[in-house]
């Protein structure tokens, strides 16, 4: 990998910390996690939440004209491993989400040692 993050990378790594989440049973059915990027420039940081999967509705329109419905609410959530915030920088969210995704996996192959 070169030193350069890339969009490419950070969804690789994101794939890894949920998969990581969800083995060990911390993201429900029906949840996944999204990841907002941020700009070091513009002061937004990149965060990810848990949010609910929409579902579509079909031929029929609900009121509104919504063709999509979210039965496990839209809203975004706090990740299962506690804080949202990643950093400022492509690299700084990569590094973070390594690093928690590493300890997922230390945890989970020592409670399978242990079992």
């Amino acid at each position: 990998m070169s030193d350069r993050i890339t969009n490419r990378d950070l969804d690789n790594m994101l794939s890894h910390y949920e998969k990581a989440c969800r083995d060990m049973g911390m993201i429900k059915e029906g949840y996944h996690i999204v990841l907002s990027h941020g700009s070091a420039t513009y002061g937004r940081a990149f965060r990810i939440n848990v949010t609910g999967d929409a579902v579509p509705v079909g031929d029929a329109l609900r009121p509104g004209g919504q063709r999509w419905i979210y039965p496990h609410g839209s809203g975004h959530d706090y990740p299962p491993t506690g804080d949202d915030f990643l950093g400022f920088t492509k690299r700084d969210a990569y590094t973070t989400l390594n690093q928690i995704t590493r300890t997922l996996w230390s945890v989970q192959a020592h409670q399978n040692k242990s079992n």
